[in-house]
Parts: C-alpha cells; structure tokens; sequence
C-alpha cells in the first residue's frame, strides 16, 4: 500500500569547517592582500606624524613591503595605479651632497631680512621672454594651502596682460615632510607637464614648523640643525624649477598668529633668502612688510576710510583681500621684468 505521506528527504547536514582551518584561511587571505597592498601601506605609515605609532607602522611595513618586492605581488597595484595615475611620487633625496649658499651679511640694525617687500640678487640682467598676445606668459602657482588665493590673485592683479596660469597647491604639505609629498620631484614634473613656465610662484611654510626626519635621523624643530636641513630643502626646491629665462617668485611666509610657526618662521625665512640671494633668476617677496608691518592684524585700511579683513580666522590663512595685496609687490617686479603693460 502506497505511503500516503510524501514528505521530502531531510537534507545532508553541512559538512562544517573546522575553526582552525577558518583561521588558517582568513590569515592567509589577509596577508595575500597585505602583499599586494604592500607599497602603499608603508607609505601609509611612513607619512603618519612623528611618534611611536609611526615608528612601529614602519617596522611593520617595512618588511611586508620588502616581501612583496621580492615576491613580486607589488605589481598588480603598480600597474593599477600607473594607469590610473595614481602612482605615490618617488621617495625624497638625499640631501647630504646639497650644497648651500654662505650666511647673508647681517642687515643695518642687526636684522638678517632685506627691510623691503621684494629681495633678489644685485645682479646683472638676465634674459627673459617678453610676452605676446599670440604667446602670453605662461605663470605656474605652487606650493600649501596658503597659496590658494594667490593665483587668482595674480589673474586679478595682472588683469589686462597677456598671461596664462596654472596651478598646483597641496594642504597639508611642506618642505618638512616630503615624505608626503616630495615637491622637489613633484615641480620637476609640473615644469613639462604645464607648459614650460615662464614665472614660476612659489609659497611654503605653513606646515613646516613640525621637526623633520634628516638623513641620519629624527631633527628637533627650530634648531640649527633644523635650520641647515631646511635650507637644504630650499636649494632642492629651487633646483627643481631652474631653467634659463625663467624667473622664480617665492612668497615669504606672512606673520601669523600660530606660535609653533612663529617660532620656526625666522628659520625659514633666512634659509629661502640666502638661497634667493644667491640666484639672480629669483625673487622673495616679503609678505609681511605688506600684510603685517606692524605686526600682526586682520585687518587693514581699505583706502576709504574703512577696514579690510585680510586674514582667516585661523590667524594663518589669507582671504582674497589679503593674497590681494600681497602679490602686490610680484606683479609690479613682473611688470617690469617682462615688459608687461607698457613698462
């Protein structure tokens, strides 16, 4: 007699992975895609700020990294970001051959700054292209945050001669950590891929007042061996974008309100000034002459019996009103330099 019931056959019971293979399996999977992942995890950790999480991030990835290399499985993500061009940029250079230039004279008074917005070599003419209307003056911006508004700036100022511009800023990034961003290799590169500039405008500092890592070790900031590294750096800046006929513009970095800047900022200034000094091709522009004579405000006369807001609130930072008056003295040193606007 048939069964009257037809109930489905119970299924087999799943076969369970023991946990130890589950690990096994999980560990392996996370070191395959460690190795792949490897370059970027080193450079991960190696742009962290100074400290002990940074130093073991590295003993970690250190390794991990020399293992992909080897292995090879570095590659696939090589070749994925090559393509999409997303590639970290080489590792900074060495700077113990970088040879720099001798002290300034100290000024009258005993001040080492130049005592006027714009310092350059006392130098003979160098030759420089005269801009067209068929051929404009191709003018490159670069440098932190804090040069954001200076192209605009510029475009405004300059409103009426025959320019082009383009730019490449960064937060964030500095001469203190080209481990972040090396900007030496990186102006190398922007010097072919923008055009061959004329006018390169450059503005740092706003982010160095940190210690650096030298070539033989960690350096405490503001010291004098903060102070020759930095300079270093400088050289390796201005090597970078040097070509005959092309004219540097290096906006000094502006008074400001952040103690740990103020505290590094006679540094850097005397390092980017002696550098300058010594190149007939380059310019300073003292920033603070303009924003800050007095020291520091947020704001100034606006010519009309009233007041300008030329600084963030950040004490740092410029607003338009204050890249505006601060490119001031570059465009009228470019005017002349490049005959622009009937000069």
């Amino acid at each position: 007699m048939p069964d009257e019931h037809n109930f489905p056959s119970e299924p087999e019971p799943r076969r369970r992975v023991p946990a130890g293979q589950a690990m096994v399996v999980v560990v392996m999977a996370l070191l395959v895609g460690s190795l792949l992942n490897a370059d970027r995890l080193a450079h991960t950790a190696r742009t962290q700020p100074f400290g002990w999480q940074r130093t073991w991030a590295m003993r970690i990835t250190g390794p991990l990294q020399d293992l992909s290399r080897a292995t090879r499985l570095n590659l696939p993500r090589k070749a994925l970001s090559d393509a999409a061009g997303t590639t970290d940029g080489p590792p900074p250079k060495d700077t113990r051959s970088v040879v720099t230039a001798p002290p300034l004279p100290p000024a009258p008074g005993g001040s080492s700054g130049s005592g006027s917005t714009t310092s350059t070599t006392v130098a003979p003419a160098i030759d420089v292209r005269v801009p067209t209307t068929d051929d404009p003056l191709r003018v490159h911006v670069a440098g932190d945050s804090l040069v954001i508004p200076v192209g605009p700036a510029i475009i405004d100022c300059l409103k009426g001669d025959p320019i082009t511009l383009t730019e490449a800023y960064k937060a964030a990034t500095g001469l203190s950590r080209p481990d972040v961003l090396n900007w030496p290799a990186k102006l190398e590169a922007d010097m072919a891929a923008n055009n061959d500039p004329d006018v390169v405008v450059l503005g740092f500092g706003g982010n160095d007042a940190q210690g650096i890592e030298g070539p033989d070790g960690p350096i405490a900031l503001a010291t004098p061996e903060w102070a020759a590294e930095y300079q270093r750096r400088v050289v390796q800046v201005l090597d970078a974008v040097e070509k005959d006929g092309r004219t540097v513009y290096w906006m000094g970095l502006p008074t400001t309100t952040a103690g740990n800047i103020e505290k590094a900022a006679p540094l850097m200034r005397r390092a980017v000034e002696t550098e300058i000094a010594a190149r007939p091709w380059a310019h300073y522009i003292d920033t603070s002459a303009v924003l800050a004579p007095d020291g520091y405000t947020a704001y100034l006369p606006d010519g009309s019996g009233g007041q300008v807001k030329v600084r963030d609130d950040d004490g740092v930072h410029l607003t338009t009103a204050g890249a505006t008056r601060a490119v001031v003295p570059a465009c009228e040193q470019l005017r002349e330099e490049r005959k622009l606007g009937g000069a």
